[in-house]
């Protein structure tokens, strides 16, 4: 009878190892287990993201990450070591890979604004959320047709309420104003922090 087979050592020693942890059956069940739990838990905050924890739904793509890449080294050593198929491996790596990109967060809502269609441009230039303010004053200089002589007097008053967005308290909506207005009158008379040039401003759009 051979050594390996009178001594457990002996077999243990055949066990494929990562950084001298072996790599034992009873371990599949493990990662598998914690696997699955974080996927259910980026899927969960992924359809609840408006009522979890900010930093939750920050967290979970990359617990779930943790524990693919952990799986993936395991998978990929026993196909070392000729325990496992490649096939298989490769397989589950690819899909836990296609998971990931699936649920990490999109683009922040801020950047997917949508405003009315029959929208009121000065009541949006207004409107308490500066990130309105500044889509509208952005949208303002490609909707609107200021080389039109008739359609820039018939928005004269969207002209003067975006020489008033030059002295808005945030600095994007100073920022598009003052590009809007430099196609609206044809030139630049300077940065909206300049007191003299936000007067000369008002003196060009009367």
């Amino acid at each position: 009878m051979s050594t390996n087979a009178t001594n457990p050592k002996g077999a243990a020693a055949e066990e494929p190892n990562v950084g001298g942890v072996r790599l034992r059956p009873t371990l599949t069940v493990g990662l598998f287990v914690l696997l699955v739990a974080s996927a259910a838990l980026a899927l969960w905050v992924e359809r609840n993201a408006a009522t979890a924890a900010p930093g939750l739904v920050l967290a979970a793509p990359w617990i779930f990450l943790a524990f693919a890449v952990g799986f993936s080294i395991y998978r990929l050593s026993l196909v070392a070591a000729k325990r496992y198929s490649a096939f298989k491996a490769f397989f589950q790596v690819g899909v836990a890979a296609l998971f990931f990109m699936l649920i990490l967060p999109g683009p922040p809502k801020a950047q997917s604004i949508e405003l009315p269609k029959d929208r009121d441009w000065k009541l949006l230039l207004q409107d308490p959320n500066p990130k309105v303010r500044a889509l509208t004053a952005s949208l303002a200089r490609f909707e609107i047709r200021w080389k039109d002589p008739v359609a820039k007097e018939q928005h004269q008053n969207v002209a003067r309420a975006l020489v008033t967005a030059l002295e808005d308290e945030d600095a994007l909506v100073r920022e598009e104003a003052h590009r809007t207005l430099v196609l609206i009158v044809g030139k630049d008379l300077g940065p909206a922090i300049s007191p003299e040039a936000r007067t000369a401003w008002k003196a060009a759009v009367p």
